[in-house]
């Protein structure tokens, strides 16, 4: 009788994993469904012919306009990610090590971007250097005037787009990079670098860097995301990006613009896949290194 029982009882909990097992598989299927259905539906839609053609595709590579935007749009992507990092990364690092109580207010300020909408982030440039204003002037000790007028002027130019990005990426790219900041020993690799010889930047350039490398990339890759997706800033600023081109496209041409959506989605995926891939190599090489140092070390 007890056997019976216990052997019930082991049977109730295998029971109940196979039924959240179930359940969680129904899940995911209907997650995968919800995800899948709309871009089949896309793809279906850009090979829409009598019966079946490719036209939107071949009228989409022949678009002169898709390679002008995309070229200016991964310009602009590169250019603010390169200027957010650089900018982001040594400022994280001296309020890590130097002012560490000013932490809190740097959180509040990089996490503002958030509370302004890019429409009006986009009237403020447009407002600020579009106009002149005396007191403009005095508060950015002559700078605006002069990025205003020739031969400076940056006003409904990449260049301005591009700070406008840094803006908004800003609450993206400092978290990654500050999270890896406090999960390193800062302070005590920075005093040891010290007393070695080495300098400020000749310890930031060879042990910090190195070793929130990968805060940096996440940093950089969301930095790049963000200002290739970005519509309303450009849009209002009169300059031609490919979110633009996307837009436009699907107002006049419903079949280009699926076709459009399904190029996109396919060289997304394969730079996902490709950074999997580069992440899994990188931690194979690591792990052999590892195994390497492991027995050299017996």
């Amino acid at each position: 009788m007890s056997t019976q029982a216990t052997q019930i009882n082991s049977a109730r909990p295998r029971q109940r994993g196979l039924h959240n097992l179930n359940i969680g598989k129904i899940l995911l299927f209907l997650v995968m469904l919800y995800l899948l259905v709309p871009l089949a539906a896309t793809l279906v839609i850009s090979f829409t012919g009598s019966p079946f053609s490719v036209k939107a595709y071949s009228d989409l590579f022949t678009d002169s306009n898709l390679w002008t935007t995309l070229l200016l749009s991964l310009g602009l992507g590169i250019g603010s990610t390169i200027l957010t990092v650089v900018l982001i990364t040594p400022t994280a690092y001296w309020v890590q090590l130097r002012i560490p109580r000013a932490r809190p207010l740097i959180d509040l300020l990089t996490l503002l971007p958030f509370a302004v909408p890019p429409i009006v982030l986009s009237l403020g440039y447009l407002e600020v250097y579009g106009d002149s204003h005396t007191w403009i002037s005095i508060l950015s000790l002559g700078l605006v005037p002069l990025l205003s007028n020739d031969p400076f002027n940056i006003v409904n130019t990449p260049q301005l787009l591009i700070c406008a990005y840094v803006i908004i990426a800003l609450p993206f790219a400092y978290r990654p990079i500050d999270n890896s900041l406090r999960a390193l020993n800062t302070r005590v690799l920075a005093e040891a670098a010290s007393s070695l010889g080495c300098g400020w930047w000749r310890t930031f350039l060879t042990i910090i860097i190195p070793n929130i490398l990968p805060g940096i990339i996440s940093a950089a890759l969301l930095t790049f995301t963000t200002a290739m997706g970005e519509f309303t800033l450009a849009s209002l600023s009169g300059i031609y990006t490919f979110p633009v081109y996307l837009d436009e496209t699907g107002q006049n041409d419903p079949y280009k613009a699926a076709a459009l959506t399904i190029v996109s989605f396919v060289i997304t995926l394969l730079c996902v896949l490709a950074l999997i891939f580069l992440a899994r190599q990188r931690r194979a090489s690591k792990k052999k290194t590892g195994n390497i140092e492991i027995a050299a070390a017996r």
